[in-house]
């Protein structure tokens, strides 16, 4: 079974949802719990066990966390400078990887901003920078695939780990 997942998952056949619930059948027949974490985490994502976005960052593996682009009220881009970048720019995306392979871009919309444009109307390093509205944040297609990639790749691990072990026994 897991010799035939890791084929659909180099071939692409299935969806990696239904991959990861193979991987935790599998884990489960093998008598293999600690992986069941992760795969949990990646099936139903991760604010079902991280609450606080302080726990999200520590507790996100690192092909999870990207950066934000910055939209104006007319869908310019918007080029923050490196100081609020390393500030506001960095994103955690905590989506179940269903969501995430059923989307071509993650967006926040202005409501969620209030703070972060407050914050750069104080405390902005010029008069442009302390005039900038943000209207939307996205986390674009292209950092979505690579985030899928990272999750294809962790699977094959975990596979490579069962077929290692399946193969010893």
């Amino acid at each position: 079974m897991a010799k035939n997942v890791s084929v659909e998952l180099l071939e692409e056949t299935r969806s990696l949802h239904d991959i990861l619930e193979t991987c935790k059948d599998v884990c489960k027949m093998i008598g293999i719990s600690d992986e069941n974490i992760w795969l949990d985490l990646e099936i139903n994502g991760y604010l079902v066990r991280y609450k606080t976005r302080d726990e999200l960052s520590k507790n996100l593996p690192p092909y999870r966390k990207t950066t934000w682009q910055f939209y104006d009220l007319y869908g310019n881009s918007i080029n923050l400078s490196p100081e609020l970048m390393g500030i506001f720019g960095k994103s955690i995306v905590y989506h179940s990887v269903k969501e995430l392979e059923s989307q071509d871009q993650i967006i926040v919309e202005s409501k969620f901003l209030d703070g972060f444009n407050r914050f750069i109307a104080e405390h902005g390093m010029d008069q442009v920078s302390k005039s900038l509205r943000i209207n939307e944040a996205r986390i674009p297609k292209d950092e979505i695939k690579h985030i899928l990639e990272g999750i294809k790749k962790k699977i094959q691990e975990l596979l490579d780990m069962i077929i290692s072990l399946l193969e010893i026994e």
